[in-house]
């Protein structure tokens, strides 16, 4: 018996039917095993899943379009995620002034120091007039428009200086 004899007639339509349950069947399996991997990222519920389980089976595909309408809006990590950035907003910030490293000898100093305390590395200077910082390359205090050379900075104190 060939094999164009056994698929002929009603043996084709049987098989072809066969086919079409199979692979319904295949993806209420694949639908069912998604939709309990979606409820176990959403949910530390074992009773929620099992929900989730049952309602991948009605068919025809309506129990996951309603498990969609059911389910927590946001996964477990979502929402971890979530827990930890209200946390850090809900922190007061602290009264510690922000620090940079020095780039010469690399030790914490403030953001707004104009020298180092430390190796005595300049990194900027102050307008005499507004006070505000100035790099060093600027010939001009860009907020108050005077000249840097014009309002000279008093001299710091020399170490040789100091009494013994």
């Amino acid at each position: 018996m060939s094999l164009v004899a056994f698929l002929s007639g009603t043996n084709l339509l049987i098989v072809g039917i066969v086919l079409l349950v199979l692979y319904v069947a295949l993806l209420l399996v694949a639908l069912a095993y998604n939709v309990v991997r979606d409820a176990r990222r959403r949910s530390t519920s074992i009773l929620f899943a099992i929900f989730a389980f049952l309602l991948a089976f009605i068919p025809p595909f309506l129990g996951a379009l309603l498990y969609l309408v059911v389910r927590p809006p946001r996964t477990l990590d979502e929402e971890r995620a979530l827990e930890l950035e209200q946390q850090v907003l809900a922190e007061p910030p602290s009264d510690e002034p922000e620090t940079r490293p020095c780039p010469t000898c690399g030790r914490d100093i403030e953001q707004d120091f104009v020298i180092c305390p430390y190796c005595r590395t300049q990194f900027a200077r102050r307008c005499g007039v507004c006070e505000r910082r100035l790099r060093l390359g600027w010939p001009v205090c860009p907020y108050c428009a005077t000249e840097v050379g014009a309002h000279p900075l008093p001299p710091a104190p020399s170490r040789s200086a100091a009494p013994h």
